[in-house]
């Protein structure tokens, strides 16, 4: 019998497949989740401690090692460091009343989110293959953050409904970035990841009306810093190659 060629795809549960990155710089795409602990800065850190942020990345890596790619996160907190925001609703032993007349358990907490697009460079000089390397890349996009109040046990109606709006301090407003690391990358597609320093620097305004503290609405601008160890993990999402398998 003649021989025959059979072209088999491996792995019928996939659409893509994994290449070798150690032979040549090819081009990628990547789809993965990032962790940033975050230390902030500027009229950020008069408000908030240390915080966390979880996010997710889509990056492009064309074979001259050249990136773009958007990401974004949610950031959460709970060392609120401006507490006079809410000195009107403490009573004079520094406790909240609830309606029953007992002291309320409230919780302040930072939430906040973070959306950039962006560019950047893989140094593969200094990579463990073509494809891996001190990646420094930069962009621009969002920023937001709040206080969140949350009174799970007790009714406390100061802090209740459309109320709430005037303590949150709602601020928003647009942020650079740049980031600094290395990538690694391994034939193993779940062995990739990149850490290093992230640095966010965004100008940003109270976008409520009316807050109590001050009793009126904030019109001064924010500058709002964050200084992160990040780390993403990716996996990369390559065009399934066939492989050829012989029978006679």
């Amino acid at each position: 019998m003649k021989n025959i060629l059979l072209l088999v795809f491996l792995g019928h549960f996939s659409a893509f497949a994994q290449l070798n990155v150690r032979d040549s710089s090819i081009n990628q795409l990547f789809s993965g989740i990032n962790y940033k602990f975050n230390m902030p800065g500027g009229d950020l850190a008069e408000r908030w401690g240390i915080n966390n942020e979880i996010g997710m990345d889509i990056q492009y890596k064309f074979k001259n090692n050249l990136t773009v790619g958007i990401d974004g996160g949610f950031i959460f907190g709970n060392t609120l460091k401006d507490t006079l925001i809410f000195q009107d609703v403490f009573n004079s032993y520094g406790a909240i009343t609830a309606m029953s007349g007992a002291p309320a358990s409230v919780l302040f907490l930072m939430r906040g989110a973070h959306a950039n697009i962006g560019a950047g460079y893989v140094f593969n000089k200094l990579g463990n293959n073509p494809n891996s390397g001190l990646w420094i890349n930069a962009g621009f996009g969002y920023f937001m953050h709040k206080i969140r109040i949350e009174s799970i046990y007790d009714d406390v109606p100061q802090l209740e409904g459309d109320y709430r709006k005037g303590y949150d301090h709602l601020t928003m407003g647009f942020a650079g970035k740049q980031f600094v690391g290395y990538l690694f990358q391994h034939d193993n597609r779940f062995l990739n990841f990149y850490a290093g320093f992230e640095f966010v620097e965004a100008i940003t305004y109270n976008v409520r009306n009316y807050n109590f503290d001050i009793e009126g609405a904030d019109n001064e601008a924010k500058f709002d810093f964050l200084y992160s160890a990040k780390f993403g993990w990716m996996i990369p999402l390559y065009k399934r190659q066939p492989k050829a398998v012989y029978y006679d």
